[in-house]
């Protein structure tokens, strides 16, 4: 089932435009005082006018050296084409639809990885968000992603939150099932597999959090993807993948984006060879039931 086929698994609510993120539906209280708290970014200036073959990628650090040796030897591998798949890609999980070819699949993983390394070169994604979130969509403007819509917005809870839940109300309808059946391939991996390493190391540090969920679907010739970037700040330290049972803050980016691959193709080999070996041990598959 691709995700233009999918029926809403909330029948009763209207349906969110493709373009536009919805209005949070979960249970968790929005800034109830102030209608600024969701704000629209449309303004924001997610371009970069720095070329391309200027973008310079971090030396290995240490974390990354431990990572490729505890990688398996095998390559990275991603599951057959024509089925929904997901993976762990740096801080990020990426999910696809079932529609797109594995060239497609190939090229966001790929542009995405890069942008968060490129963004790592620059600042630091924990201390300085908003900086690093400036240069990893500047960095995706520059390979070819199209902003299409973008907003943000702020909310306070505490738990119990059903994160799944939670996170698909960021996002355009049509990827919800993607989402949660992401999410929840997720959840079930043991903190000791190689894609739980891998996000922790990069979306976690102490009682903060910078996590990145990206469904993405084919939508005439290019992929298309919702991008929902959270800054967290929990009361204490946690572990695992969005199981967390503690109070938080939350800042969120949601952003929609298409990939023009005419344009992309211009720079896929130069991706692919700056990343070197980097995708074998900084992405890993995430088992769909």
């Amino acid at each position: 089932m691709t995700v233009k086929d999918a029926l809403p698994l909330h029948p009763g609510r209207p349906r969110r435009s493709l373009r536009e993120p919805s209005s949070h539906r979960g249970p968790l209280q929005v800034c109830a005082e102030s209608a600024a708290c969701v704000t629209p970014k449309s303004s924001m200036r997610l371009m970069m006018s720095v070329h391309f073959d200027a973008i310079t990628l971090p030396e290995l650090s240490a974390r990354e050296r431990a990572l490729e040796t505890a990688s398996p030897p095998e390559t990275t591998q991603f599951s057959l084409v024509g089925t929904a798949s997901a993976q762990i890609n740096e801080g990020a999980l990426l999910a696809f639809d079932s529609a797109l070819p594995k060239q497609m699949i190939d090229d966001i993983s790929n542009s995405l990885l890069f942008a968060q390394l490129a963004a790592d070169k620059q600042f630091n994604r924990h201390t300085a968000t908003g900086d690093w979130q400036r240069t990893f969509f500047g960095t995706l403007s520059v390979m070819g992603w199209i902003t299409g819509s973008l907003s943000e917005r702020t909310e306070v809870a505490a738990s119990p939150v059903d994160w799944a839940e939670l996170i698909t109300s960021y996002m355009p309808e049509n990827v919800d099932q993607l989402v949660l059946s992401s999410i929840a391939a997720s959840q079930q991996l043991p903190t000791t597999s190689s894609a739980i390493r891998i996000w922790s190391n990069a979306a976690l540090v102490g009682d903060e959090g910078v996590v990145i969920v990206g469904p993405s679907y084919i939508s005439g010739d290019n992929p298309n993807m919702a991008i929902a970037l959270l800054k967290f700040t929990f009361e204490k330290e946690v572990a695992g993948f969005l199981r967390w049972d503690v109070n938080f803050n939350i800042t969120t980016s949601i952003v929609t984006m298409e990939l023009n691959e005419s344009i992309y193709s211009k720079v896929r080999n130069s991706v692919i060879a700056k990343l070197g070996n980097r995708p074998k041990y900084l992405i890993a598959s995430v088992p769909m039931k």
